[in-house]
């Protein structure tokens, strides 16, 4: 195969962002003069990157091109980028965020006793603060989507306590 021609595979490999997850190894197929070319990466995570077939209009060809190592890096490159999990946006329509924090005296600070979120985190919250005020554990205040919704006073808590 002709060098430039595999070099600008290579090329194309480096940007492609459709990977998918082998046995064999992360695999890509890029479009290139006329033939779709299939690039793989070795499961082994030991060794270059290669060319190991291409389909066209006359069929299949299986091949066995390797890269060179300094092509392999942009390649790999591609392929963690491609296949690295996208964290999930937040679903604004989950509803509020409750945080319930308790008053510890020993420690001077608010600890987080829960956070209740979806359709049930109001009801959620409202039971957590029963609960806690069932057990008389100490001041509480609740935040709603990060705004003070309501808060006990440490210290007139503390001297009705004495």
């Amino acid at each position: 195969m002709d060098q430039h021609l595999t070099d600008a595979v290579f090329a194309a490999a480096a940007t492609a962002t459709a990977w998918i997850r082998t046995n064999l190894g992360p695999r890509t197929e890029v479009v290139h003069a006329g033939y779709t070319w299939t690039v793989e990466l070795p499961a082994s995570r030991q060794g270059v990157a290669r060319i190991v077939g291409r389909d066209g209009y006359g069929g299949t060809e299986f091949l066995d091109v390797p890269a060179s190592p300094g092509q392999t890096i942009g390649i790999v490159d591609a392929a963690c980028t491609a296949l690295r999990p996208t964290p999930k946006p937040a679903d604004a329509s989950a509803g509020p965020v409750f945080r319930l924090q308790r008053w510890d005296a020993l420690d001077d600070v608010w600890e987080d006793r829960g956070v209740f979120k979806g359709g049930r985190g109001q009801i959620n919250a409202g039971f957590a603060v029963d609960a806690e005020r069932a057990l008389g554990s100490g001041p509480l205040r609740l935040f709603r989507d990060g705004v003070l919704v309501f808060a006990d006073d440490p210290a007139a808590w503390l001297a009705d306590a004495v």
